[in-house]
């Protein structure tokens, strides 16, 4: 079933759906109208629980439920969450039946990531890289099931990773939690028939974004979490996620014997022709026949843009990206730019250069005091402290405001807060620190500027411009792929980056790199770039030349480019395209 040509999914009678909706072919506005369509189910005091992967998915997904629903049935019948978010929630109500203490502190991420750093500390990169991944593949295989302490020790035992032996002997002696442990003592909570049943009392449906990027493990609390209606949607090629525990093929396989064939999406409602071109070419790499088309393919000037482009080093590489999002700003100032680097350690070119910018607004991704989220909740919490109130308190008060099942949200505000502590200790005061933050008045997740992040953590995300620096090997594909497997994923990653463009794609190769020992080296071209090249008529000029065409041309100040209205869910079922309110962010 096709929604561009038959009913629209989100109002089918079927009790389990699953959609599979490729790049920008509108996942988070059908989960939206699937949501009004399942309120007219729901018993008395019943909820619908949305889950996801990520706060920036959350708030996306929250943003568009919102808009959708109106406050009201939102906040009365909707709760959005990510899966280690409902997982906390289980624990600390149930905890005591598997004898778990509810108040034994919630993880963040980093919490495994730190005891992990005490065994990789002193070695070069390799091999610290190799024995961190060893670390958390054991300690992931031990906890990938239902599994209590006793049978996670067996299982580490049995994998000969002494490391990851000692990390959990350890955990198990301080008395905490790391990550995965809530998804297990979840997934344990949630066999226990009378906790089971709580839930499906509670909600009367459950919402899944992003379904490839779930574990066997996560789709059974999902499952158990709601009997009454379940709703998948995701696509297949965006699964990135297997180091992490995701099996997007099992998973897959399981929904379908659940929900039947699934419904199709092929129309993209965010993308230029341009950019769906080099979708289509990646796509086609990974042996998919996908022909995804523009919704409105006359309405892009020059049907968008996809360039490619090499540069002698990563400082001039840098610079020219630079370059292009002040041309870009300049005459768009509510454009969003997205720069985006397969792995961290490759954007330290960019990063500089933007830091350099003064005259940019730009934000790196991985700085939690960098979110505007975080600010706007440091100051407004600065703000109602006494004048003479210290770190410490300024810490307690935020932390206090935040639920403490938001296990995401409690990492980052922590993190903010150590980075807030060194730029008060600069200013002199809190008051005088939280005068130099910058809030941006802006109701979407994604504000207007420059945004410096890694691939995945700009899933489920868009840009009206996406640059994608670093295109070379070693990079791209990352330099430990070496099967058939993993080169697949590290494609699908390629095509995870380019679909984040609305209307322009830039993908840039430097032919020389600086080593951490200070030393210029020569890189070869990624084994993709030929498909790149392919895919992208332009080069750096024309693109330069194309941008500076756009400028000409007249557009309304709250626009961020020339391009089509965003569609709303109702005119997408229509088939119509009257304009929505210019600026917003649509999926």
């Amino acid at each position: 079933m096709n929604q561009d040509t038959g009913p629209d999914p989100a109002y089918s009678p079927e009790a389990n759906l699953l959609a599979i909706a490729p790049p920008g072919c509108g996942k988070t506005e059908l989960l939206a109208r699937r949501a009004v369509h399942l309120l007219g189910g729901l018993q008395p005091h019943q909820r619908i629980l949305a889950l996801t992967f990520s706060n920036r998915a959350k708030q996306n997904l929250r943003e568009r439920l919102l808009r959708t629903l109106g406050p009201q049935r939102f906040s009365h019948h909707v709760r959005v969450t990510n899966f280690h978010g409902h997982a906390a929630e289980i624990v600390r109500a149930h905890g005591r039946t598997l004898g778990l203490d509810p108040n034994t502190p919630m993880p963040g991420r980093s919490t495994l990531a730190d005891a992990i750093s005490v065994f990789t500390k002193g070695l070069d990169v390799g091999p610290a890289i190799n024995r961190r991944k060893g670390i958390e593949a054991a300690l992931s295989a031990a906890k990938q099931g239902p599994y209590d302490d006793a049978e996670v020790r067996n299982a580490l035992a049995a994998s000969g990773n002494t490391f990851a032996q000692q990390i959990e002997a350890e955990r198990l002696e301080e008395g905490i939690f790391h990550y995965e442990d809530l998804l297990r003592h979840a997934q344990r909570l949630l066999r226990v028939e009378k906790i089971a049943r709580l839930y499906q009392l509670h909600y009367g449906a459950v919402l899944v974004d992003e379904f490839q990027d779930m574990s066997p493990q996560q789709l059974e609390i999902a499952l158990a979490t709601s009997s009454t209606s379940r709703t998948f949607v995701g696509d297949p090629l965006q699964g990135i996620f297997s180091w992490a525990g995701a099996r997007p093929a099992q998973v897959e396989r399981e929904l379908r014997e659940i929900c039947g064939e699934p419904r199709r999406l092929t129309l993209s409602y965010r993308s230029s022709p341009a950019v769906l071109d080099v979708v289509n070419h990646v796509a086609a790499r990974l042996d998919e026949v996908t022909d995804l088309r523009s919704v409105q393919p006359d309405a892009w000037p020059q049907g968008g843009a996809a360039a490619a482009a090499s540069f002698n080093s990563g400082t001039e590489e840098a610079g020219w990206i630079v370059d292009r999002a002040t041309d870009i700003l300049s005459a768009f100032p509510k454009s969003t730019i997205g720069v985006i680097t397969r792995s961290r350690w490759r954007r330290k070119y960019v990063d500089a250069a933007f830091s350099g910018a003064v005259h940019l607004r730009s934000q790196r991704w991985d700085l939690a005091i960098e979110n505007n989220t975080m600010v706007q909740r440091l100051v407004a919490t600065v703000a109602q402290l006494p004048r003479q109130a210290d770190l410490e308190t300024l810490r307690e008060t935020m932390l206090d405001g935040i639920d403490p099942n938001d296990v995401d949200t409690m990492e980052q505000a922590t993190n903010a807060l150590a980075e807030f502590e060194d730029l008060a200790n600069q200013a002199g005061s809190l008051a005088a620190a939280a005068a130099q933050l910058r809030i941006v008045d802006e109701g979407s997740a994604i504000e207007p500027g420059v945004h410096l992040l890694n691939a995945h953590t700009g899933k489920g995300q868009q840009f009206d411009w996406v640059f994608v620096p670093g295109f070379e090997a070693w990079h791209i594909p990352d330099g430990q792929a070496d099967t058939a497997e993993q080169l697949a994923e590290e494609l699908r990653v390629v095509l995870v980056m380019v679909s984040r463009a609305r209307h322009g794609i830039v993908i840039t190769r430097a032919q020389s790199l600086i080593s951490n020992a200070g030393r210029p080296y020569t890189t070869r071209e990624s084994l993709w770039w030929p498909m790149i090249v392919e895919a992208c008529p332009m080069n750096a000029s024309i693109v330069a030349q194309h941008i500076s065409e756009l400028q000409a041309q007249p557009v309304h100040p709250d626009q961020s480019v020339p391009a089509p209205s965003r569609m709303s869910g109702r005119e997408r079922t229509q088939g119509s395209e009257g304009p929505v309110a210019a600026g917003t962010v649509s999926q």
